[in-house]
């Protein structure tokens, strides 16, 4: 007899340890399933890593024990809460049990969806019995097979359900030092988790039909499916709210029974409901034994013995439904087969649309891919009711209003990210039919950006009416309204970047991660480059709110959105060209093809690497500035803040990584065709830049005298920087430090990379025209600096106006020096000059605003540039006619 017990229990150890092989099985199955679009990669990480099985089989464990235990917490909060209340005598029996019932409902409702939504996986590959077909070719019998079934499943969710039944009782016995309550709670708890796993074991053996790769294809399978995956994830978020809800409700059910306590009658009729209440309340019962009305002990006992029944009953149906899983035979008949004619009806379809079918299909095969729909559309909406303690308020005031447009952007920044992740991430090998067939890029793409558009577009529409009813705000809709340009420019900017980065090829883009190399880092750039271009948007509707009012703001705004977005499908239409131009394209040329466009988009870089060195010098700002010592580390920090980042821009990212001007494959290749180390005749180069200074300070002297008053204070150069200085006038002796920055990169930008860009496809007059007005209107961007010193508007479009002006003017002096002399030393001298020494110079007051217009336009801009571009004329005898240059 001991002979027989032990070899039973040898032969339970030996089922128990092949277990394993199976759970590790359908482990591997449920992350496959899992891992939707994102098969292959997961492959050649188990491929890399041979215990990646076995680690994530302890590491889901571990973490849903650790959750359960969280969860428990609940109870004993509550319990803890209703003692404190007791003691104070404010409440009564009724409110008791009515209150400490439906808080402990909520755990064991939670409980239940949790091991739905951790289990759901594993259940469901169990339930669909692949991973015993091996097993069923051992010589197993069917009682022992059914054993290692049951133990598969058991080992699959071991220390859960230990934790599960056995947490509850002990974190209550602990927190109430009472036995009885302990005793009812294990016995609770233990029923509770018969009927959680019972219901998990059953959805698993639907959801294994519904997700099967060789059953449900049907266009009705497929939507069950899609509700089914729905349901799943709404389930998920509603967790995150109902935690949240259910740790903060329970004062506000004492607020609310605080003068009316619920009936004897409500808590009969709830005490009766079998699942969540019943047990409930007879936990909530045995805290007062001896206070307990007959009536309710009595609907208690009758509503627990159903859930007791309820549970028998769904257990016999889960263990059919395991059995049936793991000894599935294969049925063979003789089937005759008539041979009839079938009359097939082909029709086409565009291909735009079968590519949004393929794709809609795809998303709904697997959890992963579905989420890449769902959570675009749903984070909004819980990022906001998350958030809505600092949302909800007076959004009438401009404070108000700032804030919901920096929440709103900032919202829509992340969204980008996941669709493009999601959805081109679908082409990947191994994954997608479609990746070795002759496709054609364009219709692929854009049947993707329909696609991503649309989800974004509907997030929009639905954050929008959550958000005007928590506001009561119809301004919330005009804001919205507004931000779909700007959003579908994040969305555009990102999806480019993430082709160019990852799937540029000689002759054609295409969405497959084709360069995979430094993948880290490009997604880094895509992270921050985004990152930048919402700080950008975010300061400029600052300013434009803060200025101009709302209605001309918002306008403004829609307008600036609207200008983003159409450059950005400019830009898809010649990275994508037309089937008919494919032949004639080549990658990577766009901004050499398109000078002005290059030059427009060079600007436009300058401006925020510029703010990049702002941001990244920020923390700074902390430091105190007040004393004279500090203010002079602030500014030499912030010089090579701002100098460094321009260099990487100019020195390393233009040639290297934009290949602008031209495509060149050393520094020493592009510093030659910029003419950046072209230096010689240096002496003559030198005496004509600095010559070219006395000419234009000569001209501003004589025009400061004749239209204003004139004060000459040499501490605006020689001074010692100053925090309290007006502007530049305070910088002192650092003006010569700092206008290195302007003197050095904006004429290597204007006229080393745009000038030869321009020649290539212009004449070279109209290369020196074009380029002296993009250098003229850069210097719009200063209109942020007149704002923050609190301007009026006419004021700052006088100053501004004027600036591109004069500015357009010297550009092109500038460049014909450039141009003439083939080296940008002189027009770097020059430039820094004006920009520093010629501060000295604008120290004039000039009442009148027609008289200083004059003096900004003709003084300091058309006469100086005409005497100056006289003397490089008579100077530099190279080529007479300008147009006659070749080989610039």
């Amino acid at each position: 007899m001991k002979i027989n017990i032990e070899e039973e229990k040898q032969k339970k150890n030996y089922f128990y340890k092949l277990s394993r092989f199976p759970a590790y099985e359908i482990m591997l199955e449920g992350l496959l399933a899992s891992a939707g679009a994102h098969q292959s990669r997961f492959i050649e990480k188990l491929k890399k890593n041979k215990k990646l099985i076995s680690h994530q089989f302890r590491v889901l464990k571990v973490a849903f024990s650790v959750i359960l235990l969280f969860l428990s917490s609940l109870p004993i909060i509550s319990y803890l809460e209703i003692a404190e209340r007791l003691n104070q005598g404010t409440i009564s029996l009724n409110t008791i049990f009515f209150i400490s019932s439906f808080m402990l409902g909520i755990f064991f409702g939670m409980i239940t969806l949790y091991m739905l939504l951790f289990g759901m996986p594993s259940t469901s590959s169990f339930m669909s019995g692949n991973a015993f077909k091996w097993l069923q070719t051992l010589p197993f019998s069917k009682k022992n097979l059914k054993k290692i079934g049951f133990m598969t499943l058991f080992r699959s969710f071991d220390i859960p359900l230990i934790i599960l039944t056995a947490g509850f009782p002990i974190i209550m016995l602990i927190g109430t030092q009472d036995v009885l309550i302990f005793l009812i709670s294990l016995l609770v708890s233990f029923i509770n988790v018969v009927f959680s796993f019972s219901i998990l074991v059953i959805i698993g053996e639907k959801l294994s039909y519904l997700f099967s790769e060789s059953k449900g294809k049907s266009k009705k399978a497929n939507i069950v499916r899609t509700i089914t995956m729905l349901g799943y994830f709404i389930i998920t978020f509603s967790m995150i709210f109902l935690i949240q809800w259910s740790f903060n409700v329970i004062d506000e059910l004492f607020e609310i029974f605080a003068t009316s306590e619920p009936s004897m009658t409500l808590n009969i009729i709830l005490s009766l409901i079998p699942f969540l209440f019943a047990p409930a309340y007879l936990i909530s019962l045995s805290s007062f034994p001896n206070q307990v009305p007959i009536g309710l002990l009595l609907s208690t006992l009758i509503g627990f013995t159903l859930f007791i029944l309820l549970t028998l009953v769904l257990f016999k149906k889960a263990q059919g439904a395991v059995r049936s899983a793991i000894s599935t035979e294969i049925k063979t008949e003789q089937i005759k087969i008539e041979k009839k004619d079938v009359q097939v009806d082909i029709k086409s379809v565009s291909p735009i649309k079968a590519y949004l079918r393929k794709d809609l299909v795809s998303t709904t095969r697997d959890i992963t891919s579905f989420m890449y729909i769902f959570f675009p559309i749903f984070y909004p909406l819980i990022l906001v009711l998350t958030l809505q303690g600092s949302i909800i308020g007076e959004v009438s005031s401009v404070e108000g209003i700032l804030l919901l447009w920096s929440i709103i952007l900032g919202v829509f920044l992340f969204i980008p990210i996941m669709l493009v992740t999601g959805f081109l991430n679908l082409e990947e090998s191994g994954s997608s039919t479609v990746a070795s067939l002759p496709v054609i890029p364009r219709e692929q793409v854009k049947a993707k950006l329909i696609l991503m558009l649309s989800i974004q577009g509907c997030s929009l529409i639905l954050l929008s009416i959550v958000l005007t009813f928590l506001l009561n705000s119809f301004l919330v809709i005009l804001l919205l309204i507004v931000a779909l340009p700007i959003a579908w420019t994040f969305l555009l900017f990102v999806f480019e970047m993430k082709i160019v980065l990852f799937g540029k090829m000689k002759y054609k883009y295409i969405i497959e991660e084709l360069n995979k190399e430094h993948k880290i880092a490009k997604w880094i750039l895509m992270i921050l480059s985004e990152a930048g271009l919402y700080f950008i948007i975010l300061i400029a509707g600052v300013l434009l709110i803060s200025v101009f009012g709302i209605t001309i703001a918002m306008l403004l705004l829609l307008l600036l959105g609207v200008i983003g977005l159409s450059c950005l499908i400019y830009v898809f239409t010649k990275m994508f060209p037309k089937v008919e131009k494919m032949s004639e394209y080549e990658t990577g040329g766009l901004l050499r093809n398109k000078p002005i466009l290059g030059v427009v988009v060079l600007t436009f870089l300058y401006f925020i690497f510029g703010f990049l060195a702002a941001l990244a010098e920020s923390p700074l700002l902390f430091f105190n500035i007040l004393t004279t010592n500090n203010y002079i580390t602030l500014l030499f920090i912030d010089f090579f803040f701002q100098f460094g980042f321009l260099a990487i821009l100019w020195l390393f990212v233009i040639p290297k990584g934009m290949k602008l001007p031209e495509m060149s494959d050393s520094f020493k290749d592009y510093s030659k065709k910029i003419h950046l180390s072209t230096i010689k005749p240096i002496g003559k180069n030198i005496l004509l830049g600095v010559g070219s200074f006395t000419i234009f300070g000569i001209i501003v002297f004589f025009g400061a005298i004749l239209l204003g008053n004139y004060v000459f204070d040499p501490s605006i150069l020689f001074g010692n920087p100053n925090p309290s200085g007006a502007g530049l006038a305070g910088l002192g002796w650092f003006l010569f430090i700092i206008m290195l920055i302007p003197g050095i990169w904006e004429e290597i930008a204007f006229r080393g990379v745009a000038i030869p860009m321009l020649i290539k496809k212009y004449r070279v007059r109209t290369s020196l025209i074009i380029s002296s007005v993009i250098f003229g209107f850069a210097h719009t961007f200063n209109i942020i600096a007149y704002i923050l010193i609190g301007l009026d508007p006419l004021s700052i479009l006088f100053y501004v106006g004027s600036q591109v002006i004069y500015a357009t003017l010297l550009g092109f002096a500038f460049g014909y020096m450039y141009i003439k002399t083939k080296s940008l030393l002189p027009s770097i001298i020059l430039h820094f000059l004006i920009d520093s020494v010629g501060q000295i110079l604008l120290n004039t007051i000039i009442d009148d605003i027609f008289l200083e217009g004059i003096f900004l336009v003709f003084f300091l801009g058309l006469i100086p540039a005409m005497l100056i571009i006289l003397m490089v004329k008579l100077v530099v005898k190279s080529d007479r006619n300008l147009n006659s240059l070749e080989n610039f």
